[in-house]
C-alpha cells in the first residue's frame, strides 16, 4: 500500500512539473503567505469562522476567496495570488489584494516569469484521490491578462 501511495505521489508531481513548464522556461522561488491576518489600507485577508480564506474590505465585506492551495491560502507567485469569485479563478495583487485579472478561469496556475497556464474550458477530474486540471484549451497569459 506504501509503494501504491509513493507511485501515486511521483506521478502527481511529474503531472504538476509538467504542465507548470508550459509556460515558463525556469523556476523561481515561491513566496510563501504566513500569518493569520495580512492587511493593506482597505483589503484584508481573513480567515472566516468556517475556515475559507477570504478577501473583505474595511467595512467587513467579503468580495472574493482566496483561491485554496495545499490546505491553506494560495501562495503569492510573481506578486500575485489566486483568488475566486463565482466560481471562476482570478489573480489579485499579492500586497494589497486589489483584483489584477478579473475572475474568468475556469483552471488557472500560478505565475512564474510573468506568464501563467490558464483555461475556460477545463473541467477538474479526480485521478485516485487526488484532483487534477485537464483541458484541450490552455492558454497563456501575461499580468495584464493578454493571451500569448
Amino acid at each position: 500500500m506504501t509503494n501504491t501511495i509513493h507511485q501515486t505521489l511521483l506521478l502527481l508531481l511529474v503531472g504538476l512539473l509538467i504542465t507548470g513548464a508550459a509556460c515558463t522556461n525556469s523556476s523561481e522561488n515561491k513566496e510563501k503567505q504566513t500569518g493569520a491576518v495580512t492587511a493593506t489600507d482597505s483589503l484584508a485577508m481573513e480567515q472566516t469562522g468556517n475556515g475559507k480564506w477570504v478577501i473583505m474590505d474595511s467595512k467587513k465585506t467579503i468580495l472574493y476567496e482566496v483561491f485554496i492551495y495545499d490546505n491553506g491560502p494560495d501562495y503569492a507567485a510573481d506578486g500575485l495570488i489566486r483568488v475566486v469569485k463565482n466560481g471562476k479563478i482570478g489573480y489579485a495583487d499579492a500586497n494589497t489584494y486589489a483584483i489584477v485579472i478579473e475572475p474568468q478561469f475556469d483552471c488557472a496556475y500560478p505565475f512564474e516569469n510573468g506568464k501563467a497556464k490558464v483555461s475556460t474550458q477545463c473541467k477538474t477530474v479526480k485521478e485516485g484521490e487526488y484532483s487534477v486540471w485537464k483541458s484541450d484549451a490552455w492558454q497563456c497569459v501575461d499580468k495584464e491578462g493578454e493571451s500569448e
